[in-house]
């Protein structure tokens, strides 16, 4: 997996030298999203946190290269493979949204490593699948023949109305010997949208006894009551806090309150 480090403020070219570090975060960005989504959230959290920042880019995301499958269990099997060869053998998650799901369920299964965890706006449950999901709007798109970004937001916005929305995903363009392409491997995101919107819960055998906190939009679609009572038989030791006035994307919307409950409940 790609990564990025950040320490004491800035972001480092050397990683190697902070993986022995004794405090450690792990941060999962959500579907659609990648590591330098988090950079400025990253670099505000190092300026409190005595310790080693660590983004990833998860699996047909970012600066990775492409891979034919994708799955929480196989993404929890990308970050085990790492820690075993980083030699790491404690550190907090922070993960949102599906990145989110992939730290509950790390944590599920492999607890002796993880510190806290700070599941940010998803909860362990199976959501609603989408008639047409986000990745079907970028695969009706045919950048390769697009002359600027612009073009392509134009085209994308045949598609989805929000702004924003929009503005994050052509985060994921990029311009390679003149031509537009996607970083995001999108066929097998499509092929894998049944697992990535469900949890499997088939996996897990033991509750947590972690430290957990979620942080939620107070509009966000992805918490309700249900969904919270699900997340409570899977994890005991667990604590909620809402994000007023706050979306799916909260981090983003409201960041220096979610740097306050980061800040606070930090070990």
């Amino acid at each position: 997996m790609k990564f990025k480090v950040y320490k004491n403020k800035k972001q480092f070219k050397n990683e190697e030298l902070y993986f022995n570090d004794q405090n450690i975060i792990f941060i999962f960005h959500g579907l659609f999203g990648r590591a330098k989504n988090w950079h400025s959230i990253a670099l505000r959290i190092s300026s409190i946190f005595d310790g080693t920042i660590i983004v990833f880019d998860l699996r047909n995301h970012g600066e990775n290269e492409p891979s034919t499958e994708i799955s929480y269990s196989i993404m929890v099997n990308d970050v085990y493979e790492f820690i075993k060869e980083k030699n790491i053998n404690k550190f907090s998650i922070i993960g949102h949204s599906m990145g989110g799901k992939l730290g509950m369920l790390f944590t599920l299964l492999y607890p002796q490593f993880v510190k806290q965890l700070f599941v940010v706006d998803i909860a362990p449950v199976d959501y609603p699948r989408e008639e047409v999901e986000i990745v079907d709007h970028l695969l009706k798109i045919d950048v390769k023949n697009c002359n600027s970004r612009k073009d392509v937001d134009v085209k994308l916005s045949n598609y989805i109305n929000e702004k924003e929305l929009r503005s994050f995903l052509l985060q994921n363009l990029n311009f390679n010997n003149g031509i537009y392409c996607w970083s995001l491997d999108l066929i097998t995101i499509k092929m894998g949208m049944k697992y990535l919107r469900a949890f499997p819960i088939e996996l897990i055998s033991n509750i947590s006894y972690i430290e957990t906190f979620c942080i939620f939009g107070e509009n966000s679609p992805y918490m309700n009551k249900k969904y919270k009572d699900k997340f409570k038989t899977l994890f005991t030791n667990l604590q909620f806090f809402k994000i007023k006035d706050a979306g799916h994307w909260l981090h983003v919307e409201k960041p220096e309150e979610f740097i306050k409950i980061i800040s606070k409940k930090l070990i």
